[in-house]
C-alpha cells in the first residue's frame, strides 16, 4: 500500500471519528512523513512514523473492545487464547474472559514509563436484562511500559456460585482512569 492511499484510508477513519481536534490533515501530515522516511530506506523511523499517526487516531477512539469472549484457560498473552466452545458453565466453575480493549489513553510516570491505568466493574443480568449484581472496582488493572502499548489485553476470572440454572449476561465495563473513558462489553452464559 503506497503512503497516498494509507494517508486517504487514515483520512477516511478520521472521518468515521466525529471527536474535536483530530484532523484528516493531521493524519496526512504523519503518513507523509512516513512516506518520505521509508522513500530514504528508513523503515523502522517510517514505522515509528506511521504508529504516531495511528496514535493520533486511537486517542480519538471510544473506549472499545476488538474481541470479547470466553476462554477454555488462561490466556498465554494478545492474541493468544483458546476460545471455549460452549458458553455453558457448572455453578461455581471458573468462567476466564478475555478481551483486547482499544482507544484507552497513556500517561507518562515519573521515572518516564507509559502508564495504562483501568478499573473495571462486573454486572450479572438475567436473561431479561434485569440487574441481578453489581460489583464496582472488581479488578483494577495497570500496565506501566516503555512504549505506547496497543497490543493488550484484560482477562477476568469469575465464579458465581449460588446461581440458579438459567441463562444470564455478564457486563464487564472497563474504566480507564487516564482517559477518562468506559467501555462495556457483555457475554452471555449459562449456568447448568
Amino acid at each position: 500500500m503506497s503512503g497516498r492511499s494509507l494517508a486517504f484510508m487514515l483520512a477516511l477513519l478520521a472521518g468515521l471519528v466525529p471527536a474535536a481536534g483530530l484532523r484528516a490533515q493531521d493524519l496526512a501530515t504523519e503518513t507523509s512523513a512516513a512516506e518520505a522516511l521509508a522513500a530514504q530506506g528508513k523503515f523502522v523511523e517510517a514505522l515509528d512514523a506511521m504508529r504516531d499517526a495511528v496514535i493520533l487516531l486511537w486517542e480519538k477512539v471510544p473506549l472499545g473492545f476488538r474481541h470479547a469472549l470466553w476462554l477454555s484457560g488462561a490466556p498465554g498473552g494478545w492474541g493468544m487464547y483458546t476460545p471455549r466452545p460452549s458458553v455453558s458453565f457448572a455453578a461455581g466453575e471458573d468462567m476466564i474472559a478475555y478481551a483486547e480493549p482499544v482507544g484507552f489513553g497513556w500517561r507518562r510516570t515519573e521515572d518516564g514509563l507509559w502508564l495504562m491505568d483501568w478499573s473495571a466493574d462486573v454486572v450479572i443480568k438475567a436473561k431479561d436484562g434485569s440487574e441481578l449484581k453489581r460489583v464496582t472496582d472488581f479488578q483494577h488493572l495497570t500496565v506501566a511500559s516503555h512504549e505506547r502499548n496497543q497490543e493488550v489485553f484484560a482477562s477476568f476470572t469469575y465464579s458465581f456460585s449460588g446461581i440458579p440454572p438459567g441463562d444470564y449476561v455478564v457486563d464487564t465495563i472497563l474504566r480507564d482512569k487516564v482517559s477518562g473513558k468506559s467501555g462495556t462489553f457483555s457475554l452471555p452464559f449459562t449456568v447448568r
